[in-house]
């Protein structure tokens, strides 16, 4: 994985070269946790023009900390955070102290009656686990989901995707259902027949005799 070049900036009121600037930043980051071993860092060309610096100043703070072994470098590939780099250090949470948190009293309003719904890690391997809000991995549409994930990162169907339907349902959304969706579930429904909602809970409510409901719909 590549580590994002906007993570890497200077501090304007850092004292020292800005060789030595980088090369503590990058430091930082290993020690840290949030730059982890094998991850590949920028290329000098590329994080010089994102810090406005030269290209020599990065590859010299990259060779030093190439020596002090922090990075490694692949030929022709570039440079990552070496396996080798120092671990972070571990530190155990203080439950009581000056600096602890009174969750109680920060998060003091309650808008639930309810209890906090719990399940067992090895939930999974029941037979039945009729466990709220878990998808069914054997029964989930991998491939549909792949293809919506792709036309929403693209730029052909941006405008539609990102509309802010506010007085109806995403229309291209309706007909997947009614084209792909339903039929495979043996349900065949025209458009206006189709009511989007934003959970099960909701569908529920819609469903209710106190809904107004003229036709037949199917929920989704």
């Amino acid at each position: 994985m590549a580590l994002p070049v906007e993570t890497f900036f200077l501090h304007p009121d850092h004292q020292g070269t800005l060789q030595s600037q980088i090369q503590q930043m990058i430091a930082q980051g290993i020690l840290s946790g949030r730059f982890q071993p094998a991850e590949k860092l920028p290329s000098t060309r590329k994080l010089a023009h994102h810090l406005g610096v030269s290209r020599i100043t990065v590859t010299l703070a990259y060779t030093e900390l190439l020596s002090n072994d922090y990075l490694t470098s692949r030929g022709r590939s570039g440079y990552y955070v070496s396996r080798n780099a120092p671990a972070p250090p571990s530190f155990k949470p203080t439950p009581t102290g000056p600096d602890a948190v009174d969750w109680t009293r920060a998060i003091g309003q309650r808008f639930s009656g309810g209890q906090t719904p719990s399940k067992p890690q090895d939930w999974a391997k029941f037979r039945y686990p009729f466990i709220y809000g878990q998808a069914d991995p054997t029964l989930f549409d991998h491939a549909n989901w792949r293809l919506c994930a792709l036309q929403a990162l693209g730029q052909r169907d941006f405008t539609p995707l990102t509309t802010d339907y506010y007085d109806q349902d995403d229309p291209q959304l309706i007909e997947f259902i009614a084209r792909h969706t339903l039929p495979r579930r043996g349900i065949s429904a025209r458009p206006e027949q189709i009511l989007i909602t934003l959970g099960a809970q909701n569908a529920l409510v819609a469903d209710s005799p106190s809904a107004v409901d003229p036709a037949p719909q199917s929920r989704v």
